[in-house]
């Protein structure tokens, strides 16, 4: 009789393994991404959430260096546009933001990377990374 319970058990475990994976395949087939993976977002130049995000992103980015910096120290910046986004599904969303921006001493134009993490039921984001792209030119 216990040799017919733990087969038993076995049996139900290696049932319920078999319905996750097979669930898990059968909704990556459908949605066709992976949850977690970054996703590009479309019309970004007028997508007003994004071009928000951005300006967001350089107002935090400048309060940060009024905050570490002397005023003469101080590289402070104009937002221009986002020129390119992915958003990514985490606790919360996080966005992989492309910033073109201008120095305000130098009218020098520069793209930025930025991560900004967005919690909408606690309406809070916060301003994660903010470094000059390396991988980007703006026309």
């Amino acid at each position: 009789m216990r040799v017919d319970e733990n087969r038993a058990r076995v049996t139900v475990v290696v049932l319920v393994v078999l319905a996750a994976v097979v669930a898990g395949v059968d909704g990556r087939r459908h949605r066709g991404i992976l949850v977690g993976a970054r996703s590009e977002v479309k019309d970004v130049r007028t997508n007003r959430e994004i071009q928000e995000l951005g300006r967001f992103s350089v107002a935090e980015f400048n309060f940060q260096q009024r905050q570490k910096q002397s005023e003469e120290e101080q590289r402070l910046l104009m937002f221009d546009e986002v020129v390119e986004a992915e958003r990514q599904v985490v606790s919360g969303i996080k966005y992989y933001l492309k910033i073109q921006t201008t120095h305000s001493d130098s009218n020098r134009v520069q793209v930025y990377d930025a991560v900004v993490v967005v919690k909408p039921w606690l309406d809070h984001r916060q301003l994660v990374h903010f470094t000059p792209s390396p991988s980007y030119s703006a026309n």
